[in-house]
């Protein structure tokens, strides 16, 4: 028994530190890209640039939850079992966003390159709409399961007081909608890759000027796999005191994942790369961009070469 009280604080210690260190790198990141693209009307026209502040927001705002719902763990807070049940609902909504944002961001790019006379016009058309449909879509799981939660348990047991934080997620039949929803989605971006891939092929794009591409696909793919796969197994196996070990590994690889995502679908592109630079939020951004000034201004002819237009700008190149 306390060799599982000793795991079971370990975990929630370690997770509650992971957490918090993720919730202080993405929201620092957050900031300044957000800031970056609303200041940039040139930025902000983009789709691609408004669905990543999107993304960082909700990354920001998941590990913030994360970062309460573990506290409550590690230092026994007693606090009515409802509360942890709404905070972990809003959790998992948010994180759901945050597949979904990872899905569009795909979609966006697809329809970019592989039907680019009909980009503008679609994303004008869904832009007001995307959010509400997304929203909708990321809260049916986590709603229906604390209104079914909450069905098979008196009043007095839901306003009851429990250290031990309990979450409404922990069912089969939401564990198993949870896992169906993430490989729906990973379905999704996995196609619009493949019919990136195929449109560069064709057109001969990844033997000229954009070979970068698909360097950017495969390290975007790399890094969903350390997203997805923490998340399936994470949702496949529940809560578990025997696996404790599994349990911290899943939890920082999936953390590193996180962390790298302003890196991956942000600082990567050199549109929103060189304009982090005239800001005060990224030094470490500025100090490279300045050492490799010269390199950038040899990618301008390469750039606005004949074979690099709408196709190629919405991958972005390191």
């Amino acid at each position: 028994m306390n060799s599982s009280n000793s795991s079971y604080h370990t975990l929630n210690m370690v997770k509650t530190s992971v957490y918090l260190t993720d919730f202080a790198v993405t929201a620092v990141c957050c900031h300044a890209i957000v800031s970056t693209v609303q200041h940039e009307l040139e930025l902000k026209r983009e789709a691609r640039f408004i669905l990543l502040g999107h993304h960082l927001i909700y990354a920001s705002i998941y590990f913030a939850l994360g970062t309460l719902t573990n506290g409550f763990r590690l230092f026994s807070i007693n606090s009515p079992r409802i509360l942890c049940w709404i905070l972990f609902v809003m959790q998992v909504t948010f994180a759901q966003c945050i597949m979904l944002t990872l899905t569009l961001m795909s979609l966006n790019t697809c329809l970019a390159i592989c039907w680019p006379l009909r980009y503008k016009s679609l994303v004008d058309s869904a832009k007001n709409k995307i959010t509400a449909i997304m929203w909708i879509l990321a809260v049916q799981n986590p709603l229906w399961s604390i209104i079914y939660q909450s069905l098979n348990v008196s009043l007095a047991d839901i306003i009851e007081k429990d250290n031990s934080c309990p979450s409404p997620m922990n069912g089969v039949a939401s564990r198993y909608v949870g896992i169906a929803f993430v490989l729906l989605c990973f379905i999704l971006i996995v196609l619009c890759y493949c019919l990136i891939y195929r449109e560069g092929k064709r057109a001969g794009y990844f033997v000229t000027s954009n070979v970068q591409a698909r360097k950017t696909i495969l390290i975007h793919g790399l890094q969903l796999s350390f997203f997805i796969v923490p998340v399936l197994i994470a949702i496949g196996l529940g809560k578990k005191d025997s696996l404790t070990t599994l349990s911290l590994i899943n939890t920082v690889i999936f953390s590193v994942a996180q962390c790298l995502s302003p890196v991956v679908y942000g600082l990567r592109c050199k549109e929103l790369r060189n304009k982090l630079t005239k800001t005060k939020f990224c030094c470490c951004t500025f100090k490279t961009g300045k050492r490799n000034n010269y390199a950038f201004q040899q990618d301008v002819n390469l750039a606005t070469a004949p074979v690099t237009d709408a196709h190629s700008s919405q991958v972005c190149h390191p």
